[in-house]
């Protein structure tokens, strides 16, 4: 049951999200948000057909490009799918009698990168002075998975190594909202980590990371660890824990690390990182997400006979990262906030909670190539607000994309459920209510 105050908070927040909804974006930027949330309708009414295009897009980069159309044939064609038979037919058909393998099979390829544009900033760091970007803050990403073997590892690193240099000296005194940010995915960087030999683990990962966060320290950029998939959660936190109470570390203000609300754990994650900070003497950044890796950990949780580290539905979710940020609210000086979410209930939530607490000194990080009509509401309001700019080439981000393709086709998803003509009102409704309506 709500108290009357808890009424009244939900009442201001959705006010925050009608003036968001409202007053944001170009008509272009307006636009795009319309035909984005009728495409992921369309993907949500044919999940067979959109499961297809899915698994097409991952194998996509291993293809040679003359026989993409063949692969195409197989994954769409003849998989089952809400494409009507005859239709499938009559398609191959005419593409068969006319010769036009080839040419479709370079229209695909065409539209998958143009369609991977929209997410990924650039291929390469070098080309970082040449891209039109906007003057928003950033945390730079380079692009691709778990390293499989040392040469590719030792290919990260040179990228990231690429990266610092390339990118301009922060002034000391530019705020941290400002400060250019650089995450990394410790996973890409360092091929031997096993959780069953997690103390060596720890010892061979701060030894790949030592010398970026010393590059990066000495030209004032920020440093995030990214946190990747259950198994190595452990090492990662430790990892940082150890590293930035390092002499030569330790009083840097720029390091950060994410927090994953869907984790069953989080909320005493951060109480932990609270006391850390203190005995560190030195604040350090939460990115705090609702995480990205959900049906792979309960598949992982299922196959190995393990309770599942992560909440069973995303309302369970949604409350829990109600309350990391209240914590984490709460929790400043210590630890100091941003928040990585384009969920207007939770754009919202955050707003209204850091006005009434007087907090200024935090930020709210979107995906680039992501929900453009907000960020210009954000930008107008005067919100700081910090793009993840993922780097790299089409074929280490495939595995990024299909992510970003999966969050914006979720069943309950914010654009989905808007494009089911929900109003408003509903959607923002309190995670807490059991008249709970898809936020």
């Amino acid at each position: 049951m709500f108290t009357k105050q808890m009424q009244d908070d939900d009442k201001e927040i959705l006010s925050i999200a009608k003036t968001i909804d409202a007053s944001g974006g170009s008509l272009y930027q307006k636009f795009i948000f319309f035909i984005s949330s009728k495409i992921i309708f369309f993907g949500f009414r044919y999940p067979k057909l959109k499961l297809q295009i899915f698994k097409f897009i991952d194998v996509l980069p291993s293809l040679e490009p003359k026989k993409i159309y063949r692969y195409f044939k197989i994954y769409l064609f003849d998989e089952d799918t809400e494409i009507p038979v005859f239709l499938k037919s009559s398609i191959h058909f005419l593409i068969h009698i006319l010769f036009l393998d080839l040419i479709v099979s370079f229209l695909i390829l065409k539209i998958v990168k143009i369609f991977a544009k929209l997410f990924i900033l650039t291929d390469s760091p070098r080309n970082l002075k040449t891209t039109n970007v906007t003057t928003r803050p950033r945390t730079y990403d380079i692009l691709g998975e778990l390293a499989l073997s040392p040469k590719e590892a030792k290919e990260y690193l040179k990228q990231y190594s690429e990266l610092i240099k390339i990118l301009p000296e922060v002034h000391p005194e530019i705020n941290s909202k400002l400060r250019t940010n650089i995450s990394i995915k410790c996973s890409g960087i360092e091929t031997r980590l096993y959780p069953e030999a997690e103390e060596k683990s720890i010892q061979y990962l701060k030894e790949a990371l030592r010398p970026i966060l010393r590059s990066a320290m000495n030209k004032g950029i920020g440093i995030n660890l990214d946190m990747e998939q259950y198994d190595l959660k452990s090492i990662i936190t430790q990892t940082a824990k150890d590293l930035f109470l390092e002499p030569e570390f330790q009083f840097y203000q720029h390091f950060g690390i994410v927090v994953q609300s869907y984790l069953k754990t989080s909320k005493d994650e951060l109480v932990l990182w609270k006391e850390y900070t203190k005995r560190r003497g030195t604040p350090i950044t939460i990115r705090l997400v609702k995480g990205a890796y959900l049906e792979y950990e309960r598949i992982k949780a299922e196959e190995r006979g393990w309770t599942s580290p992560v909440f069973d539905t995303k309302r369970e979710t949604d409350i829990k990262f109600e309350e990391n940020v209240l914590f984490l609210l709460e929790s400043y000086p210590y630890l100091r906030s941003a928040f990585g979410t384009h969920n207007l209930r939770s754009l919202s939530f955050i707003l209204y909670h850091t006005t009434k607490k007087s907090i200024s000194d935090f930020e709210i990080q979107m995906l680039y190539g992501m929900a453009g009509k907000y960020k210009a509401s954000l930008d107008s309001m005067g919100i700081g607000l910090r793009e993840y700019s993922p780097i790299g080439a089409l074929l280490p981000g495939m595995a990024y994309l299909i992510r970003r393709l999966l969050e914006n086709t979720s069943n309950q998803g914010f654009l989905y459920q808007m494009s089911l003509g929900k109003n408003l009102d509903s959607l923002m409704s309190n995670p807490k209510e059991e008249s709970l309506n898809g936020i």
